[in-house]
């Protein structure tokens, strides 16, 4: 014989043991790499960066790798889904 489920006044709490968890919040990673490379004229602000290849065209100038470059690389490979923003040297008036 079951046991009525009788609730005397208070405070009542139900849980619904049935359903599953669809999955784990996010947990968004910010990274803000700050280099020696020459940031673009055009902005002063981070700019976020995606791939080694975007790094390299937007901060690289000439045959060694800028350090955008190998900071996006490191980065990338400790977390495939970390979001990057990459700030440089803000090239010096004459």
């Amino acid at each position: 014989m079951p046991i009525p489920n009788l609730k005397t006044p208070g405070t009542y709490l139900g849980v619904n043991i049935n359903t599953q968890r669809t999955g784990l919040p996010a947990n968004v990673q910010k990274v803000l790499f700050i280099t020696n490379d020459d940031q673009p004229e055009t902005t002063a602000m981070p700019i976020s960066i995606y791939d080694k290849a975007q790094a390299e065209s937007i901060f690289g100038s000439g045959e060694v790798p800028s350090e955008a470059a190998r900071m996006i690389t490191a980065a990338i490979k400790t977390n495939r889904v970390v979001d990057v923003q990459i700030l440089g040297k803000y090239p010096a008036v004459t």
